[in-house]
């Protein structure tokens, strides 16, 4: 695995910088990261860091017209783009390392000097109707977000992230000036830039060009508390040929160390063409062509989930063979070959995201935009290859326990009871 070197600065009004510098390639990513999304929000608001992204790329005073940044941007071939998330939100741009400054140009220049005219604010609250329409279209995509609202109930992290359409349609635009002024700030910013640069030179850009960010004191978001006391099933009825459902419970925050065995119990369990689900449900049952397993995490919870397209003759057996594969995990050891496998998958698919000044600037901007410090790959492997047999069957008895399960599922299905009765690990 390739060693980089991670600098970090934190400039006098509190902006962080990240510089990775990168041998054999000539690209370069920017990526400015915001310590908001939303879990950060009012129910009132719902979906406006998400709208407010949207909003950043619709002129500023230097680029008035909304298309200006962009065509500077087709012009060089740019790769560009933005993203929310509960925790975050990112604005980031790829290119060739010559037009770098150019690229730190329109990042800072959206950044500081977005106009929020009102109608640019009405025409993409419309865009953002359609993304969400997108969405609840796209049943594998649906399902996630019902899965989450089902997890965190109570909580802002349950919540869309691209909010409610009649939440988005009331938003103004004093909302978003509030929002920008409260989230917008320096100390809750880091700037990311990794490829072919000189660390040195590129910190000293991103002081010239971010100089205007303000000091600030951004809210925190409310604590998620965990009061399961028994299995949930979320079903949402539509009308197509396979049931998609994701099914499985709360696990560990981003500051927990159980969380490397969970991400080797999961590729284990689903990360991968030989991994136990898709060997049982798809490839001996023939009872789905996705399935698998991923595991997420935030600053004070976490999860691990099994997803599944399921034949619609077949749901209960797909389930019930999903909540068997669980169990084995919480009755006997996991055999030696099988973890070292795990192990040599995640580092290897680690490794070929390590190729591209992409994966890097985002590992590195997302961990320390949420944890406050980077955690190298280097690091990451080394707590990977540290897991035991007997961590990962411990993780797997404290989380796969029937009281703690969740359901979600979208298709044509209407009563909950059939699903709730399947839920036993």
């Amino acid at each position: 695995m390739t060693k980089l070197h991670y600098r970090k600065t934190v400039l006098p009004n509190g902006l962080r910088v990240i510089t990775v510098p990168m041998k054999n390639t000539s690209t370069v990513t920017s990526i400015v990261f915001v310590k908001t999304g939303s879990r950060y929000e009012r129910k009132e608001e719902n979906g406006i860091s998400h709208v407010l992204e949207h909003l950043f790329f619709q002129g500023t005073k230097k680029r008035p017209e909304y298309v200006s940044a962009k065509r500077e941007l087709d012009r060089i071939g740019a790769a560009s783009n933005a993203f929310t998330s509960h925790d975050h939100t990112a604005y980031y741009v790829k290119t060739d390392s010559k037009y770098l400054d150019l690229s730190l140009d329109i990042l800072s220049d959206m950044y500081l000097n977005a106009l929020f005219r009102p109608g640019d604010i009405e025409k993409e609250r419309r865009v953002v109707v359609e993304e969400i329409n997108m969405y609840k279209d796209a049943p594998q995509r649906q399902v996630s977000d019902d899965f989450y609202g089902l997890l965190y109930p109570e909580s802002s992290l349950g919540w869309p992230i691209a909010g409610p359409i009649k939440t988005v349609l009331s938003l103004k635009r004093d909302n978003f000036l509030k929002y920008r002024e409260q989230f917008y700030v320096a100390p809750n910013t880091v700037v990311v830039i990794a490829g072919d640069i000189d660390g040195t030179k590129t910190e000293a850009k991103i002081k010239k060009y971010f100089a205007g960010v303000g000091k600030g004191n951004p809210s925190a978001y409310a604590p998620f508390v965990d009061t399961q006391q028994k299995a949930g099933v979320r079903v949402a009825y539509k009308k197509i040929d396979q049931a998609h459902i994701v099914m499985g419970v709360k696990a560990y925050s981003l500051y927990d160390k159980k969380r490397y065995a969970l991400e080797v119990l999961s590729a284990i369990l689903g990360g991968y063409f030989s991994s136990r689900l898709v060997v049982s449900v798809r490839d001996r049952l023939g009872l789905a062509y996705y399935v698998g397993s991923d595991t997420g995490h935030h600053e004070d919870t976490g999860y691990f989930a099994a997803h599944a397209g399921l034949s619609l003759k077949n749901v209960a057996l797909g389930l019930t063979t999903i909540l068997k594969e669980f169990k084995k995990t919480t009755t006997g050891r996991i055999p030696q070959k099988e973890i070292n496998d795990a192990k040599s998958h995640i580092e290897g698919s680690l490794s070929l995201h390590l190729e591209s000044s992409d994966s890097i600037a985002m590992g590195a901007g997302a961990s320390e935009i949420s944890r406050g410090k980077i955690e190298t790959p280097e690091q990451y492997i080394a707590h990977i290859k540290k897991v035991t047999a007997a961590d990962i069957q411990r993780v797997a008895k404290e989380i796969f326990k029937t009281e703690k399960l969740n359901l979600a599922v979208i298709g044509p299905f209407t009563d909950a009871k059939p699903f709730e009765k399947l839920l036993i690990v």
